[in-house]
């Protein structure tokens, strides 16, 4: 999707724009709240949040390019196989982030994601999107502000992942998950992103779940 460039004016005006950097604002008009049904990009919005914890956002979008390669561009199965001499390779590579905890969480991730596809029709995004019978989720009053850390929704996909094998995976990062890849849209009712996804995909609107 491709919802056009913001301007200063709408930055100022619109919660959506209030980023810090260029990098910020390309990723929210082209990929945040775009719905996602592709395991290799669920699987890299799910490795960005869990190495995200303690960082900023724009730190991670930076650093995406590196992080793709020291992965294998995220291909689950690629990931998988990885072991300790990976590990190491990616810890020295240049620009990584060096969190070996995180790194190798995500390694452990990618193997509980096997696990899980082969439980849903080989797809890893469809386990997401069970969660939300395949609609996109429009959380009354989301549209004017007060966007949750974390909800109802996201503490029990986490619970859900932590009994699966994955780590990384709280309350606050699945969120953030969800709201990345399109399971639940949070552009303010002002922000074009969201009239597109609107009109593009189907949606559920729902009451506040459990917010915090």
């Amino acid at each position: 999707m491709q919802a056009g460039r913001t301007s200063k004016a709408e930055l100022i005006d619109n919660w959506c724009w209030a980023f810090a950097s260029d990098e910020d604002r390309r990723y929210h008009d082209t990929e945040w709240g775009v719905p996602v049904h592709d395991d290799t990009r669920m699987f890299e919005h799910l490795s960005l949040e869990c190495l995200q914890c303690g960082l900023s956002w724009n730190t991670i979008l930076l650093k995406r390019p590196v992080i793709r390669t020291c992965f294998s561009d995220f291909d689950i199965d690629a990931v998988a196989a990885m072991g300790e001499d990976d590990v190491e390779r990616i810890l020295a590579t240049p620009g990584m982030l060096r969190s070996r905890a995180k790194v190798r969480a995500i390694i452990g991730n990618a193997r509980a994601a096997q696990r899980v596809r082969d439980g849903f029709g080989g797809s890893f995004a469809a386990y997401f999107w069970s969660w939300t019978d395949g609609a996109t989720i429009l959380y009354e009053g989301h549209d004017e502000g007060g966007i949750p850390a974390r909800n109802g929704l996201s503490a029990r996909i986490a619970a859900d992942l932590k009994r699966r094998g994955f780590s990384f995976v709280g309350p606050v990062n699945v969120y953030a998950h969800l709201q990345a890849c399109g399971l639940v849209c949070d552009h303010s009712g002002r922000c074009p992103c969201r009239a597109a996804i609107v009109e593009s995909h189907p949606t559920a609107v729902l009451p506040r779940d459990a917010e915090a």
